[in-house]
């Protein structure tokens, strides 16, 4: 595999589960010889405030960088190496992964950016989402503010996706998976999926807290 591993880290609600879980996914990508630039952010002071930083976060990666790459959240399982992403890069702008054969089942992770002007684009339509979440006072995280963008982009751009093995329920993993997601467990996250007006049943569901 030719493609780095980005991703970042912020501890938040004096708990360590993201920095424990960094620790875990240098391991994984060390053991499968993929390489990766995974670093420590300054905490945004709450969960969905870092899940919004994220698109920011990969727009400045890509002017940096200036070379494609997969991004993956922190507390996701590296299981194999991701190969199908190398398939893309003279393809697609951008790709996701999808547990659904619909658009209803694509995940913010992992998400293929190559170095391209439609990424590019595609990346400052996601970050004015974000400010706009925040600025309205809005509820949602980093996945909501890119699922309509997906829609609205993929006739316009190049979009690709991978299938299930890259998306994988925590707990679900089976011989084919690439990448099985996390689910953080902590506070500032369940108090946003209330306000959501989200069931406890649910709450817990989206809150496995792997590790």
């Amino acid at each position: 595999m030719n493609l780095e591993i980005v991703s970042f880290f912020s501890d938040v609600d004096d708990n360590t589960y993201y920095s424990d879980h960094a620790k875990r996914l240098i391991e994984e990508c060390d053991r499968l010889g993929v390489s990766y630039d995974i670093k420590e952010k300054q905490s945004e002071g709450s969960y969905q405030r870092n899940c919004l930083s994220k698109p920011k976060f990969l727009l400045d990666t890509l002017m940096t960088k200036r070379k494609p790459f997969i991004w993956l959240d922190i507390d996701s399982y590296l299981l194999k190496q991701p190969d199908v992403f190398d398939l893309m890069i003279e393809d697609f702008d951008i790709a996701f992964a999808t547990a659904l054969p619909s658009i209803s089942g694509i995940k913010a992770s992992p998400i293929f950016i190559n170095n391209t002007p439609n990424a590019e684009e595609f990346l400052i339509s996601w970050v004015k989402n974000a400010e706009i979440t925040l600025q309205e006072n809005m509820k949602h995280f980093d996945h909501e503010s890119l699922f309509g963008l997906i829609d609205f982009y993929r006739k316009r751009i190049r979009v690709g996706f991978a299938g299930p093995e890259y998306c994988a329920w925590p707990k679900s993993q089976n011989e084919n998976t690439v990448i099985m997601m996390g689910l953080s467990d902590v506070e500032s996250k369940k108090v946003n999926l209330r306000a959501m007006g989200m069931s406890e049943e649910n709450i817990e569901w989206q809150s496995v807290g792997t590790l």
